[in-house]
């Protein structure tokens, strides 16, 4: 996996991203992205929040590249950056 989403439950940011990643984007990069949700791994979570500082989701993470503004065209430059 090249690219980490973290997402929660009840989360309408995390739904959009997701829906756009499904249906915009057919998928294509389905098999490139790990999801980690906070209700199904606390743990992995906990410690990308603490590792990142993050105070909010989703988020895209790369290594040590956080994308927090999931906006459409953001989001498409940062997986074509990171995906190969």
């Amino acid at each position: 996996m090249n690219v980490i989403l973290l997402t929660k439950n009840n989360c309408p940011q995390c739904q959009k991203l997701k829906m756009f990643l499904e249906f915009a984007l057919n998928n294509k990069y389905q098999n490139d992205i790990k999801v980690i949700n906070k209700e199904q791994d606390e743990e992995a979570y906990a410690k990308l929040v603490e590792k990142h500082q993050l105070a909010t989701v989703p988020v895209l993470i790369h290594e040590d590249e956080v994308l927090s503004k999931v906006e459409p065209s953001l989001v498409v430059n940062f997986l074509e950056k990171h995906i190969k």
